[in-house]
């Protein structure tokens, strides 16, 4: 997401998958005042318009009362930058940028690199798809 000023600040969440995540819209509050209100990520998903909101996805839920963003539930896929942009201003007051993770793929199979009587060496194939939640260990049971 490209914007004008370079020096807009960024609030960070993070999110687990499948577990609903509220965006709150920065410089937003009860008592703002309020005619359109549009939130994007690279499109439109989520705008106030004419005292009414309108959402693109089923599972998002825009707030009357603070025009905070639910994403209900998270999905890696919503993992991007958003902007709330506030009575059709150009650049928001900061930019919202959601990490969701997710169980990651599991690895390729094992592969014996070398052994001896009481020792093995194993490798293996990272998961293709991390989803944006990075393995820290593994655990390999043996029968």
């Amino acid at each position: 997401m490209n914007h004008d000023i370079e020096n807009i600040p960024v609030v960070k969440y993070v999110a687990v998958a499948g577990r609903n995540i509220t965006l709150d819209c920065p410089g937003v509050n009860e008592r703002s005042l309020v005619e359109t209100l549009v939130w994007r990520t690279s499109h439109t998903i989520a705008e106030y318009v004419n005292g009414l909101p309108l959402v693109s996805n089923q599972r998002l839920t825009l707030l009357g009362d603070n025009f905070s963003l639910i994403l209900s539930p998270a999905v890696a896929s919503d993992t991007a930058e958003y902007s709330c942009l506030l009575n059709d201003r150009h650049n928001p007051e900061a930019i919202v940028d959601l990490l969701v993770q997710d169980v990651p793929d599991p690895p390729g199979r094992p592969l014996v690199v070398s052994f001896t009587s009481r020792s093995v060496d194993l490798s293996w194939a990272h998961s293709q798809d991390p989803r944006n939640a990075p393995v820290t260990n593994f655990i390999i049971e043996t029968r």
